[in-house]
């Protein structure tokens, strides 16, 4: 097998393993916090229920927030990708920690969070998110029934639904992030971005307005799959742990 095949092979199976770990910490955090600011919200307030504004916020909140992590995570992600093309670059990333680690040397926290104004914008996509959800929910509800008591084939597609709208809402931003993140370290300087709206303007004049929503047709077949498989867990799970508190308080 040529090198650059199994150079190929080594940064996609980095790049998985890497993916794998990031989306599970992501979900977690985005969850969790989304939780935390809703109680936030709610306490002192008198109501026991959310609104879909107190949603909205909580959603938006946590993608803040997520940024911070999300955004050097993405960043190495997106250098190991580019280097399975065959390349000229001198540059060789060993895997994500070896990516990570000469990114910062080249240069420091900065260089770790290239992309980042891009990153938050993507991120608030968790208010209509989790707004979204939430309509649908309310939307698939059968006559007599809470939102809570969904189950099925209605989840899933209330999941995936609301992949869809979040994903459609700041896409533009992620192109952007990733045209940022993208570019080596030694681009010359006269050559490089000098912040998101040069970035979208320049991508603008070279390729037209489509160039915001390159791959997007991709990424809503893989958001529904994905969104749907999460939603339905984090559901599942919660009745689950409600449930088993209620045991609880019943034995006390």
């Amino acid at each position: 097998m040529k090198p650059y095949l199994l150079r190929i092979l080594g940064s996609h199976v980095q790049t998985r393993n890497h993916s794998k770990v990031g989306v599970a910490m992501i979900n977690a955090m985005v969850f969790g916090v989304y939780g935390y600011l809703i109680e936030m919200q709610l306490s002192g307030s008198g109501r026991t229920d959310p609104t879909l504004w107190h949603m909205f916020l909580a959603g938006t909140g946590s993608g803040v927030i997520n940024s911070f992590i999300t955004c050097p995570m993405e960043l190495v992600k997106v250098r190991l990708q580019n280097q399975s093309i065959p390349s000229t670059s001198s540059t060789h990333y060993r895997g994500p920690v070896d990516c990570a680690i000469q990114t910062f040397k080249a240069g420091g926290v900065r260089a770790i969070y290239k992309g980042m104004t891009a990153t938050v914008l993507r991120e608030v996509s968790f208010g209509p998110y989790f707004v979204s959800y939430e309509l649908f929910c309310r939307a698939l509800r059968p006559p007599g029934k809470s939102v809570n008591e969904l189950s099925g084939w209605r989840l899933v597609f209330a999941g995936g639904a609301a992949g869809i709208v979040a994903w459609c809402s700041t896409y533009a931003a992620d192109v952007i992030k990733t045209r940022m993140q993208a570019e080596p370290d030694n681009t010359p300087q006269n050559l490089r971005y000098r912040g998101i709206w040069d970035c979208a303007i320049r991508c603008y004049r070279e390729e037209g307005f489509r160039v915001f929503f390159k791959g997007l047709n991709a990424t809503i077949v893989r958001a529904f799959p994905c969104n749907a498989a999460t939603f339905v867990a984090y559901t599942y799970t919660m009745r689950a742990l409600t449930a088993n508190e209620l045991r609880e308080e019943v034995r006390v």
